[in-house]
């Protein structure tokens, strides 16, 4: 292994498209859900056909209570297929969130100087903790509802042209059009608002993560900043998501009302040119309610245009957040004038990270450790390493938030079924109590002794919340460590050996 090898620089990597991330939610259960939802379409048009059937019969007297179970039958055939057709859906979502995620982790696990860089931190958090979970849902439900409502137009269009008259599908058609295009020219403009509307809510959504640490410290400077900072952020999303509810509101009620005009006109020129044909006039009478729900159905799908728009915005963001890129100036905050590598007692002047890196490799055991005053740089240089060794370290650092056994082994362990009785309930909750941070960190080293088998270690305040004796179980560990593999660590000895030096 060579220090050329591991400090290959990472390829500049180019943000997925919404297109790429779409991608995802091409699968089996999407397929299966298309099919259930042409299939309730063509069953709500059979419905239809049996409607204006039925009319007919009663014109002349051969009207059946069979025509009325077959209507019946057709209609809530169609009902369920589009109820079932949900589960499919439900499904094809989680399998685009579980793909996401996974291509999230596999193209970001050698970023670590990420780690530590706030500003990436606060813009892509969000989209990892529950953004991206509602946007591919209400991207689902939203292509959903109006691929539903388009197959319904189109073949009760279809069935109104062929059995009635050829004037209403093409008033749908051109109700459609006009709605379209007007939503078209107005695009840009509510994009923008939907887009300052998902930034607003970014913004309080980041603002919340720390809400606990400044709520619960009990210290009333910091909650009283954290207060003011929480209502600003909330009246500016405020503000903005009332822009983006107008905006939809009022080109939505345009278009139903232009919807109405052409369509209800159309069929008022159908009754008068059809006068005297009571088949036609029957059949028009028949289908007249669901006229009315296709006429509802075209403004729907024209104004629903409005919400794929948003949701197509949102989903650029959630593209955008799936590589972010790590600040350029991360290596600059390490001050290396400042910074001494100690090894056996000797202190080593760390000049540049490849100067470290040299250091590091220069043996395949034993302990180094970064000293220097707060604020040097110690833990970005840590991270540098690992940025640069990549997966032969193992970097443990001292903003902990790693899944360890234990804990999932502690939660995993508690009874799920209890009695009634307050005392055994009580004395169950006091068991809950959890591991205190000190207790945290030597479990935490024990597993990583125990069942990681890395070359290096990058151990970042690994005795940061330990007492005199603990700490000296801890040291021990980490000698385990430094027996097997080489050892780079930022420790509380650092205080004692700068008072001894």
């Amino acid at each position: 292994m060579t220090i050329a090898h591991l400090s290959e620089p990472l390829r500049a990597r180019p943000p997925i498209t919404r297109l790429q991330f779409v991608q995802y939610l091409l699968c089996r259960p999407l397929y299966i859900m298309i099919t259930l939802m042409v299939t309730e379409a063509l069953l709500a048009a059979l419905t239809t056909w049996l409607m204006i059937r039925a009319g007919r019969a009663v014109t002349n007297n051969t009207f059946m209570v069979s025509d009325l179970i077959w209507i019946f039958v057709a209609q809530s055939a169609s009902y369920l297929a589009g109820a079932l057709s949900w589960y499919f859906a439900e499904r094809a979502g989680f399998r685009a969130f579980g793909r996401y995620m996974l291509q999230f982790a596999r193209d970001n696990r050698s970023y670590t100087r990420l780690l530590s860089d706030k500003q990436a931190r606060e813009e892509v958090e969000p989209f990892l903790t529950n953004t991206t979970f509602i946007n591919i849902f209400n991207f689902m439900y939203e292509m959903e509802d109006q691929l539903k409502l388009l197959l319904g137009l189109i073949f009760n269009s279809i069935v109104l042209g062929v059995e009635i008259d050829a004037g209403l599908p093409a008033a749908y058609a051109a109700t459609f059009a006009i709605l379209m295009a007007i939503q078209l020219s107005v695009r840009r403009r509510i994009a923008d608002i939907y887009l300052e509307n998902q930034r607003q809510n970014n913004r309080v959504i980041a603002h919340g993560y720390t809400a606990w640490d400044n709520v619960f410290s009990g210290n009333r400077y910091n909650w009283r900043l954290w207060l003011g900072g929480f209502k600003s952020k909330l009246r500016d999303c405020f503000r903005a998501q009332v822009k983006a509810i107008m905006a939809r509101e009022g080109v939505s009620a345009l278009g139903g009302i232009i919807g109405l005009a052409i369509v209800f006109s159309t069929m008022t020129y159908v009754v008068i040119a059809n006068a005297g044909d009571t088949e036609v006039l029957i059949a028009l009478a028949a289908t007249l309610p669901r006229q009315i729900e296709m006429t509802n159905q075209v403004h729907q799908l024209t104004s629903g245009w409005n919400d794929v728009l948003a949701l197509w915005t949102r989903l650029g963001g959630v593209a955008r957040s799936m590589r972010p890129e790590p600040d350029p100036n991360f290596d600059r905050r390490i001050k290396f004038d400042r910074l001494v590598l100690r090894e056996d007692g000797r202190g080593n002047i760390c000049s540049s990270v490849e100067g470290a890196m040299r250091l590091v490799l220069a043996k395949r055991r034993g302990r180094v450790l970064v000293r220097g005053g707060n604020g040097t740089g110690k833990s970005t240089l840590l991270a540098a390493l690992k940025a640069e060794i990549k997966n032969r370290a193992y970097y443990w650092p001292t903003t902990d938030r790693l899944a360890f056994r234990f804990a999932t082994q502690a939660n995993l362990d508690e009874p799920q079924v209890y009695d009634d009785d307050e005392d055994e309930l009580r004395s169950h909750k006091s068991k809950q109590a959890g591991f205190s941070s000190g207790e945290r960190q030597l479990k935490s080293l024990e597993e990583i002794v125990q069942h990681t088998d890395a070359a290096i270690y990058l151990l970042d305040e690994w005795d940061a919340n330990l007492d005199a004796s603990n700490r000296a179980m801890a040291d021990a560990l980490v000698e385990q460590l430094a027996h097997r593999a080489r050892v780079i660590e930022i420790s509380h000895r650092d205080r004692s050996d700068a008072a001894l030096s």
